[in-house]
């Protein structure tokens, strides 16, 4: 297992040379997740994570000079959401995804508005999110649709 000192952590904003570093995460951590909900198709894959959740838009947490996780954030009209988190493999379980999550849920409580996410049932990471605060607001076929609101974790 991998360990890095979380107090040796820093989050920058993306930039353009994280892009293909971006894409293999979503690729390595969501990858099976996405299969079983729908199929996966590189291309078109892809082609939406570049277009909706540019590089330039995402918090990327590192530690010790080392790119381990990220968060795609978006302001929409009454409320925050949470587009995408994603941590490393060898570095799941380690707390840093708490780490972004918490960076999250500072930008919500600051602007006094719900943070909001949607997560596939296939994927383990809604204990996760439940263990952030997280409720279950509603759900379809293929996912769930969670809140966070401050004060209520």
């Amino acid at each position: 297992m991998n360990t890095l000192t979380q107090s040796a952590s820093l989050i920058r904003r993306g930039e353009a040379s994280d892009e293909t570093w971006l894409f293999n995460l979503f690729k390595t951590t969501m990858r099976d997740y996405i299969d079983a909900a729908w199929g996966w198709e590189e291309l078109l894959q892809k082609e939406g994570f570049v277009t909706s959740l540019p590089a330039k838009n995402f918090s990327v947490l590192e530690a010790e000079n080392t790119p381990i996780g990220c968060i795609h954030i978006s302001q929409k009209q009454d409320h925050l959401l949470v587009d995408m988190i994603l941590v490393e493999p060898r570095y799941q379980g380690q707390g840093y995804g708490a780490e972004l999550m918490r960076l999250a849920q500072n930008k919500a409580e600051q602007k006094g508005q719900p943070l909001r996410l949607s997560v596939l049932k296939t994927n383990p990471a809604i204990a996760f999110h439940i263990r952030c605060g997280f409720t279950m607001v509603e759900e379809d076929e293929h996912s769930c649709r969670m809140q966070w609101l401050s004060g209520q974790d």
